[in-house]
């Protein structure tokens, strides 16, 4: 199905639409980009995609190996661990900033992020990956420094984990968002910080342990 897209720049909509593609699994690791089909599919012509492609190659969302054309790039179970690390890193410095900055009103959107999802015995997977793709976003906003917004929207460091699809269930990690959440809330940095840090860690652990089975099968 064509999808015509219509922007003063049309590099910056085509970006968003192809991230969004490979980050919801429509597009997938290692498949092939083929920029005739793209540029039908979207409605753009070959420059202002060419554009979002190199843009999206500068975010390690795909790369261009030569002689065989652009492929969405496959991310490793080391890469992903290295991820997690950056995150952890972004992350609670940003609760940190958000305590410090942010006003009451201006939290209030956070906190109600994964409220929908209290009570409820069977989580829609999809409905809460994106409410966990809403509620790093927010975190990084919120934190008010132009800096480290930046430096997480290279590759968008907490987004790439989402082509692993949640590495946990909802159910899982549920409860530490609202942890992280009421130390927020309560404007307790170390609570925050420490919250935080588990919550990443316990994720991180999974992966560390994958890699390990991998290592222990060369």
């Amino acid at each position: 199905m064509q999808k015509i897209i219509q922007h003063s720049d049309l590099s910056k909509p085509v970006y968003q639409e192809l991230k969004s593609m490979i980050q919801e699994g429509r597009l997938l690791p290692g498949q092939k980009l083929i920029q005739e089909q793209l540029a039908v599919q979207l409605g753009v012509s070959r420059t202002p995609l060419l554009k979002a492609l190199q843009h999206l190659e500068h975010e390690m969302l795909v790369e261009s190996i030569p002689r065989r054309g652009m492929y969405v790039r496959e991310i490793s179970v080391k890469e992903m661990i290295d991820v997690y690390d950056c995150r952890e890193a972004v992350e609670c410095l940003a609760v940190k900033l958000i305590i410090e900055r942010s006003s009451d009103e201006e939290l209030a959107e956070l906190l109600q992020v994964f409220a929908p999802f209290e009570g409820i015995a069977h989580i829609d997977a999809d409905k809460y990956r994106k409410a966990d793709e809403r509620f790093h976003d927010l975190i990084i906003e919120l934190s008010k420094n132009p800096v480290l917004k930046r430096m997480s929207g290279v590759g968008d460091v907490h987004k790439r984990v989402y082509q692993f699809g949640l590495i946990r269930e909802p159910k899982d990690t549920l409860a530490e968002h609202m942890k992280i959440l009421a130390a927020i809330s309560s404007r307790d940095v170390a609570r925050a910080v420490h919250e935080i840090r588990n919550h990443i860690a316990l994720s991180k652990n999974i992966l560390l342990e994958k890699q390990k089975s991998k290592n222990d099968k060369l």
